[in-house]
């Protein structure tokens, strides 16, 4: 095996570029051992506070689960989802929310083509494995894990667009 083997097959278009820088920035200002999920300059997903890299893509996929429903709701009911019982009754207000989940779950949450920005590097392909599930385009992070070269394979097996900052975003 040699290290022309493991380049990364695709670079980023510029408005995966955009997103990308764009989140890196966002990472810097949060804390340590964290994912976050960008779309069109804006947070979809942000996790945080996690020691591995699979359980903070979850949390980051699950939070932006939970406010892309809030706002399926707000566009169909200009109510949260959360308030959907109390505002039309127990049995009609859980009709809406189920819904609601089914539109979010076809949608995934939103996540279709975001960035997935890590502050630290995925010692295996697992943790980036939870984002291409959710469809991401492009990564970034630091790198140097001892097996980068199997999270480089998986990210161009995906035909995901993958960049190395060579440093870690590090805040406590």
């Amino acid at each position: 095996m040699t290290f022309e083997e493991h380049k990364i097959k695709r670079l980023p278009t510029a408005k995966e570029y955009e997103d990308l820088v764009f989140g890196w920035l966002v990472e810097a200002g949060v804390t340590s051992n964290s994912v976050l999920y960008v779309k069109d300059g804006a947070t979809v997903g942000i996790g945080t506070g996690e020691q591995d890299r699979v359980g903070v893509a979850e949390i980051a996929r699950d939070k932006a689960y939970t406010k892309h429903a809030d706002w399926i709701s707000w566009e169909k009911y200009q109510k949260p989802f959360n308030d959907l019982r109390l505002v039309f009754g127990e049995e009609d207000g859980a009709k809406k929310q189920a819904e609601i989940l089914e539109q979010t779950k076809a949608e995934k949450g939103g996540l279709p083509g975001c960035a997935m920005v890590s502050d630290a590097f995925f010692p295996f392909r697992d943790g980036l494995e939870v984002g291409l599930r959710e469809g991401i385009t492009s990564v970034v992070q630091p790198g140097g894990a001892i097996r980068d070269w199997d999270v480089i394979d998986c990210a161009n097996d995906a035909g995901v667009a993958m960049v190395f900052t060579g440093q870690r975003s590090f805040r406590h």
